[in-house]
């Protein structure tokens, strides 16, 4: 009677091998994700001060154009602004109605439309909440490394069939 060994179909420590690889890379995958859509966020938002920005200089510059190219209908209603000699029929800023006579200041209707910033909103999932947590991170790193070191040790050698030879 003589042993032969057989080999097993399949080896299950490539399961171990790859569940732990993927919680390693979910865990450093995951919280750099939300990071850069974090910071993505950001500079969204910067943007889109800069731009409303860049509209209210262009406003003002434009105003300082008019004003100094001595536009009649702009150079006569500031006069009448400063000295409030307003007619009830026209505006102190053509095209803008003022809405009460002690404020005939030019600047309200030069300002442009107030800035609505997105808000944030964090992703919600298991995974997420698991990977940005310290204390639950550190585990699923501990995890993921002990499913690596168990699916890289040696597979069995398997069973052992006796054979007869006559």
């Amino acid at each position: 009677m003589e042993r032969t060994p057989t080999k097993p179909l399949f080896d299950p420590g490539w399961l171990f091998l790859l569940a732990g690889v993927g919680v390693l890379l979910a865990s450093v995958l995951v919280p750099a994700s939300e990071d850069l859509r974090k910071a993505r966020w950001q500079r969204d938002r910067a943007i889109l001060v800069e731009k409303h920005r860049q509209q209210r200089l262009t406003r003002y510059e434009e105003y300082l154009a008019a004003l100094e190219a001595g536009d009649p209908a702009l150079v006569e209603s500031l006069a009448e602004s400063q000295l409030r000699q307003i007619p009830e029929t026209r505006d102190a800023v053509p095209g803008q109605r003022t809405a009460a006579k002690s404020n005939l200041s030019v600047f309200p209707g030069l300002e442009p439309p107030p800035l609505v910033l997105p808000e944030y909103h964090a992703t919600e999932s298991t995974l997420t909440r698991w990977t940005t947590d310290p204390t639950k991170r550190s585990l699923l790193l501990i995890g993921g490394g002990v499913c690596v070191l168990i699916g890289l040790l040696p597979g069995s050698r398997g069973r052992t069939m006796l054979s007869t030879n006559t």
